[in-house]
């Protein structure tokens, strides 16, 4: 049993009853680096020898193709409006995963109704099967689209500051999930910490008011530190994993990468489906 195996047997899935792994990573607000995170964590896992897809799901606004350097001819939105099958929006990444492009600029993609939704969902799903991990890189905010990402996940990890604004977003996300989707777990990672202690006390802050006022789980999956060598990787279009692997922020997100993957998601979890999400609420 070589080490991709050993991951796959960890985390849950075999070649007889295949499920990928879906972790959603998602954020309240914007500029917390939360793209940036799902395409390092992509990265990671590949380099471990898992299959993964990460999808851009921020419609509208998309940036995973330049965080990696890739070129682009189809998004999906083209898929959606009938300009192009699915299978020719993968896209191979230097780091070794396939991308599900989004688009940028599109603003029809922002405003799908519901049975737009569905169908999109419903097309993602026969997809996803073929992957050991898949990774959705959300819009930020509380948005239809965001909650029905979120809520078809088994992870869904809450990037945040230390700072005030982003905690409190943070927490409004969770909250809007909590009470409308009925989420009960959810991790949290906080980005560019000063300290250790700095990303703990961050995370306490926001799981006092979580506890107090929402019958919710809050796991800690660590902090990620302010690091020169993540803006050096992002100007480059490179994964900071592979332009500086013993960075600390390198370091600790591997951490958190195995740290996630090593935990259960339980199950009632194994059975999430994008086909069955709510679309409530959906505009």
């Amino acid at each position: 049993m070589d080490q991709a195996d050993r991951l796959r047997t960890l985390a849950g899935f075999s070649e007889s009853n295949r499920r990928a792994r879906i972790i959603s990573v998602t954020s309240g607000k914007g500029g917390v680096g939360k793209s940036n995170i799902a395409a390092n964590m992509a990265t990671l896992y590949a380099a471990k020898g898992l299959s993964v897809l990460l999808i851009d799901a921020d419609m509208g606004l998309a940036n995973a193709n330049l965080l990696m350097g890739c070129r682009v001819e189809k998004t999906l939105d083209d898929v959606m409006f009938g300009e192009a099958r699915m299978q020719d929006t993968f896209v191979r990444t230097p780091g070794g995963f396939d991308l599900l492009p989004s688009s940028s600029g599109v603003r029809k993609m922002l405003e799908l109704d519901a049975f737009a939704q569905r169908t999109l969902m419903d097309r993602l799903q026969e997809i996803i099967h073929e992957y050991d991990v898949v990774i959705y890189d959300t819009a930020p905010g509380i948005g239809s689209m965001v909650l029905n990402f979120n809520a078809s996940a088994h992870d869904i990890v809450v990037v945040a500051h230390p700072e005030p604004t982003a905690l409190a977003d943070a927490y409004a996300l969770i909250k809007v999930m909590a009470l409308e989707r009925k989420e009960k777990k959810f991790r949290l990672l906080i980005n560019r910490a000063h300290s250790v202690q700095d990303g703990l006390d961050a995370f306490k802050r926001l799981t006092d008011v979580s506890t107090e006022f929402l019958n919710i789980s809050v796991d800690f999956l660590g902090s990620l530190p302010e690091d020169p060598c993540v803006l050096k990787a992002v100007r480059q279009q490179r994964p900071t994993v592979h332009l500086s692997p013993r960075c600390p922020f390198s370091l600790a997100l591997a951490r958190v990468a195995d740290k996630l993957l090593a935990c259960s998601h339980g199950p009632k979890d194994q059975n999430r489906s994008l086909s069955t999400v709510s679309l409530r609420g959906a505009s």
